[in-house]
């Protein structure tokens, strides 16, 4: 893989961009086997899942608490 100009390194490490690589291609071939109404189908599903995860009335941090777990630092 090459990097164009001006461009900067989001990933951590060489690994991180091999496996967002992988999943890439591994996704776009399962856009070319569905149809396009399948893939707008799933576009719809995920768009709503994201809709109502921003209109969630509890913080990542309060729903975490409820389930008992929420990591705490702890104090010296």
């Amino acid at each position: 893989m090459t990097m164009q100009k001006g461009w900067t390194l989001k990933y951590h490490s060489k690994r991180d961009i091999e496996e967002r690589l992988a999943f890439i291609k591994i996704y776009v071939e399962k856009l070319k086997e569905n149809p396009d109404e399948v893939f707008r189908q799933q576009v719809r599903l995920v768009n709503s899942f994201l809709k109502a995860a921003k209109n969630y009335p509890l913080t990542k941090e309060a729903y975490l608490k409820i389930k008992g777990e929420l990591r705490t630092k702890e104090r010296s």
